[in-house]
């Protein structure tokens, strides 16, 4: 599993995370619980766009230029 995959993974439990709060605060008729699991929401909606981002950013950038040419950590005239 490379660290793609994990990032789609913890996205995924982050989301569920948030669905969850959500839920819960709708059901929750005390104030104070129902602030808190607002901002449990909230924290949970910062860390998905987060995620996202670090994903759109790696998959727009699939390759180091080390992983094409292995040769570039070797040699320090090709470094870039």
């Amino acid at each position: 599993m490379n660290k793609l995959d994990l990032l789609y993974d913890v996205l995924i439990d982050k989301m569920w995370s948030q669905t969850f709060y959500n839920e819960q605060m709708l059901l929750m008729v005390n104030p104070v619980a129902r602030e808190l699991f607002m901002r449990l929401r909230d924290e949970e909606t910062q860390h998905v766009l987060v995620l996202r981002t670090e994903i759109t950013a790696m998959e727009a950038n699939p390759f180091a230029p080390a992983k094409m040419l292995p040769g570039l950590e070797t040699r320090p005239r090709f470094r870039l």
